[in-house]
């Protein structure tokens, strides 16, 4: 496996993709910055709340903990939503795990929003931008092995051994040994 050990948060949002080694610190906290609060993991988006959530990671295991904001988590695809006891409960997140925070009930990946995963490897190279606006079909490859796309949906992650891609419609984020085919 290409790629180091090491828990990380790839966040993009507005199209700046930054990545946080989560293994730096014990609890990051994620939300909109105020004159207030200044959180960890600072979110621009007016759709963010101030409070949104927290990682933390106990015994060596990383969780998310949403504050249940006004314009809610989605996390692999499903609204994170209250139990029956109307607590939110922590999530303990696994390699390729995904989050959109401030688009409502839905996953809506777009400007108001903000999309994130969690990766449980670290590479030594920065992410590359591959311009992949306007295509229909879009193949991905580490070198062993080529995966097709036809009509990607924004937020779909290729991840192989050698490499991650991460397509977001116009432009697409690479790290490894990943390259990007448009037709």
């Amino acid at each position: 496996m290409n790629g180091k050990k090491g828990n990380s948060l790839v966040v993009i949002e507005n199209g700046q993709l930054t990545t946080y080694c989560l293994d730096d610190k014990l609890i990051w906290t994620v939300g909109r910055p105020s004159q207030d609060r200044i959180p960890d993991i600072r979110l621009r988006s007016t759709t963010v709340s101030r409070n949104h959530g927290h990682f933390h990671n106990t015994d060596g295991v990383w969780y998310y903990i949403d504050s249940n904001g006004k314009n809610g988590t989605v996390f692999n695809k499903k609204h994170v939503t209250l139990n029956k006891h109307r607590k939110v409960m922590p999530i303990e997140l696994h390699d390729g795990d995904t989050m959109v925070f401030g688009g409502g009930d839905v996953e809506i990946i777009n400007s108001k929003t903000v999309w994130a995963m969690f990766l449980e490897r670290q590479f030594d190279e920065k992410w590359r931008t591959e311009d992949t606006k306007g295509l229909i079909r879009v193949s991905f490859s580490d070198g062993t092995q080529a995966t097709v796309l036809e009509n990607a949906k924004k937020g779909t992650v290729i991840e192989k051994e050698n490499g991650i891609a991460i397509y977001m419609g116009d432009i697409t984020y690479l790290i490894g040994d990943m390259t990007v085919t448009c037709k």
